[in-house]
């Protein structure tokens, strides 16, 4: 599947893909307020969450084992979902995206990708 089409800059979009709230997830609160003084909360589509308030409670309450989705946040049409890896104090994420039209297959597929991620990180790390 073609990954989803990324037109806008990463760091101002972070807070509404998959990838961005899986990273800021893993940094703590300062860490996440440093960024988001920097690249301030847009609504890309009628789906993303702007309010600093409720993207924290959102990163809070998800726990770090749980792929962190987007549903049509970022781009209208298209599902992503991310996982972590760390090494250290190192932060990254794995993610996949997929058409809307395959969205019921999303869980299925966050699922293997959270399985898979921890070989890669150990081959990573070698």
């Amino acid at each position: 599947r073609p990954k989803v089409n990324e037109w806008a800059e990463f760091r101002r979009t972070a807070h509404a893909s998959a990838v961005g709230k899986c990273l800021l997830a893993q940094l703590d609160h300062d860490g996440r307020m440093g960024h988001l003084s920097r690249h301030k909360t847009a609504r890309l589509t009628s789906r993303t969450i702007t309010n600093e308030k409720v993207l924290f409670h959102k990163l809070d309450s998800q726990p770090p084992t749980v792929p962190m989705l987007d549903l049509q946040e970022y781009a209208v049409g298209t599902v992503c979902a991310a996982v972590p890896i760390t090494a250290g104090a190192t932060v990254g994420c794995l993610a996949l995206s997929m058409p809307l039209e395959h969205a019921h297959r999303l869980r299925q597929a966050a699922d293997a990708l959270n399985r898979r991620a921890a070989p890669v990180l150990l081959s990573l790390s070698l």
